[in-house]
């Protein structure tokens, strides 16, 4: 098992460096470069030998990586002294271990979303760290949405940022993904299905509500950001509570298959 992650985390990394490598400087204003530094998610071992294994995707970062000023998209285009591609991965993938280390059980934040994540390991009775936190968007602009930058620049964030997260759903292949980003986003989601994952098909609706489909060999849920609270408790609870009743069945399912197996 640690050899088959150790060669399933390197594959991603050399992805991301692949997908990094073709962001085009020309899409964007540079003397106006406020962005965050690029979110790159990285499994642990907990999740590996979690039972059920679950993608929790937020819409964008907020102010990630940029208390140390390296808030800058140019970093990342290679347009700065010293800093390569490969450094700048390597430095996100550091720092998202750093991060995910700080979530235990007893962790406190006022985060909605991070209040939700941790909910959703409670409710679940798994390790936060058992469950990957990613993004829409790898990237957020000045801490707000890249959905309020110039098309040209949104189309650019957009495209490797589903191209980036296509490549964290492939490699993680989760039973769940729930994407807690709000209805807005819905026309990223499904080009990311479209595009990338095969296409997607729609089990049920609650208009601007809820969202489950099948996508990528995963169930899938689009719900409100947490930090939405009028009429969306309930559909976020809701999709604990259908996790958690799928989890047993594959449980179950998993089990029985390993005992054909070997008999």
């Amino acid at each position: 098992m640690e050899l088959a992650t150790g060669k399933s985390m390197e594959a991603l990394i050399k992805t991301y460096i692949e997908i990094l490598k073709s962001l085009n400087a020309q899409s964007f204003a540079l003397m106006e470069d406020k962005y965050s530094g690029v979110f790159l998610p990285v499994p642990s071992e907990e999740y590996w030998h979690s039972p059920v294994k679950i993608m929790l995707v937020g819409r964008e970062t907020a102010g990630w990586n940029t208390g140390n000023h390296k808030n800058k998209i140019a970093r990342v285009l290679g347009l700065m002294p010293n800093i390569t591609v490969e450094h700048v991965v390597e430095e996100a993938v550091t720092r998202y271990k750093e991060h995910q280390d700080k979530c235990t059980p007893n962790t406190k934040s006022r985060s909605r979303f991070m209040q939700y994540y941790f909910l959703l390991a409670r409710k679940l009775e798994l390790p936060p760290k058992a469950i990957v936190y990613a993004n829409l968007f790898a990237w957020d602009y000045d801490r707000k949405s890249p959905l309020l930058r110039s098309e040209n620049e949104l189309q650019e964030i957009a495209s490797v940022s589903l191209r980036l997260l296509a490549t964290q759903i492939g490699h993680l292949k989760p039973d769940f993904v729930i994407f807690a980003c709000g209805s807005r986003t819905d026309h990223f989601i499904k080009c990311l299905s479209n595009e990338y994952l095969g296409g997607s098909k729609t089990l049920s609706v609650t208009p601007k509500k809820i969202w489950k489909f099948e996508a990528g060999d995963a169930t899938c849920f689009r719900i409100a950001h947490p930090r939405a609270t009028y009429e969306h408790q309930e559909f976020r609870a809701e999709v604990i509570e259908q996790i958690k009743q799928a989890a047993v069945r594959l449980s179950c399912h998993r089990k029985q298959n390993c005992e054909s197996e070997g008999a």
